[in-house]
């Protein structure tokens, strides 16, 4: 965001006064400036324009100038938008070619550093124009085809995105109901001070969109239900494209007044808006008690800035990245009561688990594969901590953010190690993925003390992970091929013939939810 100072004080203030500055944003803040572009659409945009100028301008977080384009059939020569006048172009276009001058003075303007945000149909627009498909990355109807480019889809049982260039036509849609939309990213500015997931209430759920998908980053999805016509899929919702120099916001929300109301499309919008323009978010998080999974929140779009400020409400205020996990911050829960097994199952193998004074016993079985306890809940981002005492010679381990395969039910993904000195403990193995090691350089051999408990601090934020065991942190990587979701797992690890019985012990096992 900028700031403006008259020249005059502009000395003094930064000097004397930058306190007062800094206490009195809302006042001294710019404004984006925006050029919201309509005039043609198969949608309503003489009613939906004014509620997308509300919902950016609300707070007097940006300034809208609405330039309405010559209506279908008419002369659009004179249509010559002066786009390097302002941060950020908004679309809610969905009609006829401009001019080709125009064209190219709006390729320019975004390859140059401009910033362009396509509303829902947008994207259906100028479906031979080139450089606006790159810009867009998917796109629908008008004719759009395996010519244009793949489908992109995120695979659930792969845990990725995919491209598939199958033959068909490009734009589709069920009716319209409420959906989940579930975070894939939540490392991005747009969306790191949002829930993992939230419900957008009913609106049009955008599937087999298709177009070059160029530098393109998707940044949450939905599920397009059958049962309510649609495809099947998890389905690109928000997007980001890099064009040249320029920024790219791609949000298929927003068929109408009802679904402009929902606080996914207007809180989105402006995050998406302010970093198509800047680069950058400085709106505060949005808590999921605001905009949640359980209920599609809405509210008027003059009043969306309020929907925001829940910063210090959130589990993630004062997180200190550079430190371990602090247990005396607020929110850690208990995920063991030190008397049964409540909220955890098994997966995968035949080891036994037992609750001994205070602790999860888990003793090794002969002939059995790797087995793990398993948290009946998924976690995203997350701080979490044990204590654990493992026989010498056994090898252990904690799952997490891991999945389970349906045939006999076998546990893969990052493994926090766990092994008697000396040895792997606190470096990250990826479980039954063919990976290996995740932490590829492991110096530190003798942090795992012997015999005795052993106190590990884990962090799981984004692609980010961070593993102490006392006060020595072992491991600090990033790694995107990891899910962002998953549920935890208390890992014995499978023996050969006529050795052990082995045990493994963990106890004080908590876990603070980060967002």
């Amino acid at each position: 965001m900028k700031f403006r100072l008259c020249p005059p004080i502009a000395a003094l203030a930064i000097a004397a006064a930058s306190s007062l500055l800094f206490a009195n944003l809302s006042v001294a803040a710019e404004p984006l400036n925006v050029l919201l572009v309509d005039g043609q659409n198969n949608h309503k945009w003489q009613e939906t324009t004014p509620l997308i100028q509300a919902t950016l301008e609300s707070g007097g977080f940006a300034k809208v100038t609405v330039l309405t384009a010559p209506g279908k059939g008419e002369d659009k020569s004179d249509f010559a938008p002066k786009f390097t006048d302002y941060d950020v172009v908004v679309s809610n276009y969905n009609g006829e070619s401009w001019s080709r001058s125009t064209e190219e003075s709006f390729e320019a303007y975004v390859s140059g550093g401009g910033g362009f945000v396509s509303v829902h149909a947008a994207d259906n627009s100028f479906p031979k124009w080139t450089a606006y498909n790159r810009m867009i990355g998917l796109g629908g109807w008008g004719g759009r085809n395996e010519k244009d480019g793949p489908y992109v889809r995120w695979k659930e049982d792969q845990k990725k995105f995919t491209r598939d260039m199958s033959k068909g036509g490009g734009g589709q849609h069920g009716k319209r109901v409420p959906f989940m939309m579930v975070v894939r990213d939540d490392s991005h500015p747009i969306t790191a001070g949002l829930p993992n997931s939230f419900m957008q209430v009913a609106d049009e759920l955008y599937g087999k969109l298709r177009g070059p998908a160029e530098n393109m980053h998707v940044l949450a999805t939905a599920y397009s239900n059958p049962a309510t016509g649609g495809t099947g899929e998890h389905e690109p919702i928000l997007m980001t494209v890099h064009y040249g120099n320029g920024r790219v916001f791609h949000t298929t929300l927003g068929h109408d007044v009802a679904a402009m109301k929902g606080l996914a499309f207007q809180t989105t919008l402006r995050r998406g808006t302010e970093w198509a323009a800047t680069g950058k978010v400085s709106l505060d998080s949005v808590s999921s008690e605001k905009m949640g999974d359980d209920d599609a929140a809405q509210g008027e779009p003059a009043e969306a800035a309020q929907a925001e400020g829940d910063s210090a409400d959130q589990a993630t205020a004062g997180v200190n990245f550079d430190a371990a996990p602090n247990l005396k911050a607020e929110g850690w829960v208990s995920l063991f009561d030190g008397k049964s097994l409540d909220g955890w199952n098994r997966k995968n193998g035949t080891a036994q688990y037992r609750v001994e004074e205070g602790s999860i016993v888990g003793k090794t079985s002969e002939g059995s594969p790797n087995s793990f306890l398993c948290s009946d809940k998924n976690y995203g981002n997350f701080e979490l901590t044990f204590e654990v005492n493992v026989d010498n010679g056994l090898n252990s381990g904690v799952q997490i953010r891991s999945q389970s395969r349906e045939k006999g039910g076998r546990v893969f993904g990052p493994q926090v190690e766990i092994e008697s000195a000396p040895g792997e403990a606190g470096y990250l193995y990826s479980e039954a993925t063919g990976r290996g090691w995740i932490t590829k350089e492991q110096p530190v051999k003798d942090a795992y003390k012997n015999s005795q408990y052993n106190r590990y601090l884990v962090r799981a934020h984004g692609n980010r992970f961070q593993v102490w065991i006392g006060d020595q942190k072992i491991t600090d990587i990033e790694d995107p091929e990891s899910s962002t979701e998953g549920f935890l797992g208390l890992q014995v690890h499978g023996i050969k013939a006529g050795t052990g019985p082995y045990e493994v012990r963990w106890r004080d096992i908590q876990i603070r939810e980060l967002n």
